[in-house]
């Protein structure tokens, strides 16, 4: 299969509105995409569906989710293509170094039922839903997956839920949401349209006492049940400097990683959020005292300075967990 003849009938569907263009590519049955094996994220990058340029170079880039988008930044005009764009192109293309998300519109909107059902047949690694509201969407998703499932003879619960906050009623019923389905692996915060949702001005959003408690409300939360908390965009792509600023910052605040909007964003989230090969070893270290200490029926051990106690040890296996080496 030549993938420049597809991307050029995909330019050309994009132009014109013809889904014929893109039907005579043969795409494989429906079959399970291959696990990702790396599972700590640095970078979230998003792309839309009708942004060729931008899909024929997203499998090379170095990102850790791509995220397919049909929703904001897809003129409504141009989702019916953009859906059958990503859906041959997922079922052309695998990658077993990065994970494959769709982000679909909420389910609420006028779009869902189509993009759900061209999308599932891909077979992503995760349905990305935007705007959740209640943990109602989140319930109605999960059945639909798992139906779709059984009648493709998948295995139950292959397809993940991937969940946008961006509204008022998401942040207030956020611990309701991330119960509702075992499926739930990792959550975005939106904070842009959170602002807008709740009719607040942007200005705040870089340094404010509000933007700080959601932030931290949100990585807290999405913690204590185990969902991976994912920074918010930054939305002036040029400017690197701040962006690495605000990385660090979210870092600090407990993010596993942060959402991009370029290629030189995605640089930038991979280096702030990937570990120091000092803190693995250190981690390795803790682990290992701590549990040869226990052995000898000691209940810690002081290690250059530090003593080493359950929430230490706790600590460093959290750390090894997080980054593939427990």
């Amino acid at each position: 299969m030549n993938m420049e003849d597809f991307f050029k009938a995909a330019e050309r569907a994009v132009e014109t509105g013809d889904l014929k263009e893109l039907e005579k590519f043969k795409t494989p049955a429906i079959t399970c995409r291959e696990p990702v094996k790396k599972r700590f994220i640095r970078s979230a990058i998003l792309v839309s569906g009708d942004r060729i340029k931008h899909l024929q170079k997203i499998f090379d880039r170095d990102v850790d989710i791509i995220i397919f988008n049909l929703e904001d930044g897809v003129a409504d005009t141009k989702k019916k293509i953009a859906r059958k764009i990503i859906k041959t192109l997922l079922l052309l293309k695998d990658t077993r170094d990065k994970e494959i998300v769709v982000r679909i519109n909420p389910i609420d909107s006028p779009f869902f039922y189509e993009d759900i059902t061209e999308i599932l047949p891909a077979v992503p690694h995760a349905i990305r839903l935007s705007k959740v509201k209640s943990e109602k969407e989140v319930t109605a998703l999960d059945t639909i997956i798992g139906s779709f499932e059984k009648s493709q003879n998948i295995p139950a619960g292959t397809i993940k839920i991937h969940l946008s906050i961006e509204t008022g009623n998401g942040l207030k019923n956020l611990e309701k949401i991330l119960k509702a389905s075992d499926r739930i692996e990792t959550a975005y915060l939106g904070i842009l349209d959170l602002f807008s949702d709740l009719n607040l001005p942007q200005t705040l959003i870089e340094q404010s006492p509000t933007a700080t408690y959601i932030k931290t409300t949100f990585v807290t939360t999405c913690r204590a049940f185990n969902i991976n908390p994912v920074a918010p965009a930054f939305q002036n792509y040029k400017d690197l400097e701040n962006f690495e600023k605000e990385c660090i910052q979210d870092k600090i605040t407990g993010f596993n990683g942060k959402s991009c909007i370029s290629v030189k964003q995605a640089e930038v989230a991979n280096r702030i959020f990937t570990p120091e090969r000092e803190e693995i070893q250190l981690a390795q270290t803790i682990v290992k005292l701590y549990e040869d200490a226990v052995k000898n029926g000691k209940g810690g051990i002081t290690y250059n300075g530090l003593f080493i106690d359950q929430p230490i040890y706790r600590d460093a296996l959290n750390i090894l967990k997080k980054y593939g080496e427990a």
